[in-house]
């Protein structure tokens, strides 16, 4: 069995208990293992270290990993990609940037998510006409349609500061 699928079997206990979710586990050359854990709410940092104490009296002696390997248990973190679907519920009404697996890119809002597919508006700005610099876009809002979760190749959030 893989060192992936053995951190999983071992941590879905704990999740399921404490209503978490995998968002997803790397492995870097045997030595670096992250994983990625969430929940509707956002995860606490002491699930985090409880998480880290679990996986850590599995792997230490196992032969899994490097005798000397570096353990990182968090949440996956605003920036990196959407992947599983109680993210995407997580984030309706908020912004994303959706890379198609056509190559084409979206910035649009999430309306809902479906088991297989999610509602979007695409957000356009476009120009008034010759006036101020600031009354020079206005933002339009096109008609919701919906992306199926095999269209996407890459689903981020759009943060604004």
């Amino acid at each position: 069995m893989e060192v992936k699928d053995k951190i999983i079997e071992w941590i879905t206990p704990y999740i399921t208990e404490h209503d978490l979710f995998l968002v997803d586990v790397k492995i870097q050359g045997g030595k670096k293992v992250e994983v990625f854990v969430d929940s509707d709410e956002g995860i606490k940092i002491s699930q985090c270290a409880e998480i880290s104490r679990l996986l850590e009296s599995h792997l230490d002696g196992s032969g899994l990993v490097s005798e000397h390997y570096m353990l990182d248990v968090s949440s996956p973190g605003m920036s990196n990609p959407l992947k599983v679907l109680r993210q995407y519920k997580r984030r309706i009404g908020r912004e994303l940037s959706i890379v198609k697996t056509d190559g084409t890119t979206l910035d649009v809002v999430l309306k809902e998510v479906k088991e297989d597919s999610i509602i979007v508006e695409t957000i356009v700005s476009e120009p008034k006409g010759k006036k101020k610099k600031k009354d020079t876009e206005e933002v339009v809002i096109k008609a919701p349609f919906e992306i199926k979760f095999g269209d996407i190749k890459k689903a981020t959030l759009i943060l604004k500061w």
